[in-house]
């Protein structure tokens, strides 16, 4: 598995936490149980740590960031790819902001609307300029 691909799994495994609203003490192990992560195994255990433990702190700057718009309103698909690419940006040393964003832009092309990418991309630079 790539970096993208463990990109892409913990999107996917964020939006199950999120329909099962397990951010509070969430079992990663049993969410990643069946992923062959290969050597993005850490990476994936500590994005998704991160990102549960630091929920909140994530979903204010994305309530600030997105205008007429909050975290629990959000399309599903859009809000675990912005949590996703906010709790890179905030842990991951090694994965540029800009990548970040990228990345998440295609993701929003793959799994969101036609108005997703557009959308991810304006939070996320508007958080990215937080930061």
């Amino acid at each position: 598995m790539n970096r993208k691909q463990a990109r892409e799994f913990v999107m996917q495994t964020m939006f199950q936490i999120e329909v099962h609203k397990d951010f509070d003490n969430p079992d990663i192990a049993a969410y990643t149980a069946e992923c062959s992560a290969g050597g993005q195994k850490e990476y994936i255990d500590n994005l998704l740590s991160f990102i549960c433990g630091n929920i909140k702190k994530i979903d204010g700057m994305i309530d600030s960031a997105s205008e007429g718009w909050n975290a629990s309103r959000m399309a599903k698909p859009d809000l675990a790819i912005i949590r996703v690419a906010v709790g890179e940006m905030l842990s991951s040393d090694d994965v540029p902001r800009a990548v970040a964003i990228n990345e998440a832009v295609n993701l929003a092309k793959d799994y969101g609307t036609d108005r997703s990418p557009k959308f991810v991309n304006a939070v996320l630079a508007k958080i990215e300029k937080t930061i």
